[in-house]
């Protein structure tokens, strides 16, 4: 009870700001392991941590007397397993980086102001091509941003700033184009990039369908706030994938106009009418 009570009283400042650094830490790599939905290592962690905190305890209460190995082989391990997690999650770390880095906004790629025909005319000629390329069973990926535009991923394209066409799409997306292989980015009404690299997603639970034009598709919406339409090599499958990796399949040219509408932010209310979504 004595030690107990001397471990109470030297409560200081330092400690109090090693307690915020080390919650601070568990709440960063909790998030992360939610977002990735790595839920066996998040266990792993925490159970981890209860114990170190556990021993560290009763370390202090003992002045040094007990645990004092297992202390320091917990904090050895500490250092271990902070090395493991950059090398298995070094895509990551770098993309991080890489927004870091670079300005993620509007402003570099900014595009004439787009009236609500051109976003209209933009969803049907975007759903015109992904029809003739599915039919060729053709592979392509569209990234369609109606807010901020991920510069990071443009900047790894070649810029082409030309209006949204089909036969433009189509061209980009044959297997003899040189930028077939990447995605094409497009802000409202205007193509601002095509070969472009997306972060893939680290998720474990996807169907095998899904090659990595999938896993880019889904990586990109995870990061950015976007729309993605990706046409199956394979299949000629189209699938759209939004909300942080929401993905939809086998989209008919109808539902695939919806889901553009919707996320340029444009409905149809009738015939001749066409409303914004607020």
């Amino acid at each position: 009870m004595e030690h107990f009570n001397n471990f109470v009283n030297n409560i200081g400042l330092s400690l109090i700001a090693d307690c915020a650094v080390a919650v601070l830490m568990i709440a960063f790599f909790t998030a992360f392991l939610l977002k990735k939905r790595n839920f066996r290592l998040l266990i792993v962690i925490f159970l981890y941590v209860a114990c170190f905190v556990t021993m560290s305890v009763f370390e202090s209460i003992t002045q040094g007397k007990m645990f004092y190995l297992g202390t320091i082989l917990f904090r050895y391990m500490t250092f271990f397993f902070m090395i493991a997690f950059c090398v298995v999650y070094s895509a990551d770390l770098k993309s991080l980086f890489a927004k870091l880095s670079t300005k993620r906004d509007d402003v570099h790629y900014a595009t004439h102001g787009s009236s609500e025909d051109d976003l209209q005319q933009a969803t049907e000629e975007i759903v015109k091509a992904t029809q003739v390329l599915s039919k060729n069973d053709t592979g392509a990926l569209i990234v369609v941003c109606q807010g901020a535009v991920p510069s990071n991923v443009v900047e790894t394209g070649t810029r082409l700033n030309c209006v949204v066409s089909a036969a433009v799409l189509e061209s980009i997306f044959n297997t003899k184009s040189p930028l077939h292989d990447g995605a094409v980015v497009i802000k409202n009404n205007t193509i601002l990039a095509a070969g472009c690299f997306l972060p893939l997603t680290q998720r474990n639970d996807l169907s095998r369908d899904f090659g990595t034009r999938h896993r880019a598709a889904i990586g990109i919406t995870e990061e950015a706030a976007v729309l993605s339409v990706v046409v199956s090599e394979e299949s000629g499958i189209v699938s759209i994938v939004k909300n942080k990796g929401e993905v939809k399949r086998y989209m008919t040219s109808e539902r695939l106009t919806e889901e553009l509408e919707h996320a340029y932010g444009i409905a149809h209310i009738g015939k001749n009418q066409i409303k914004r979504y607020n």
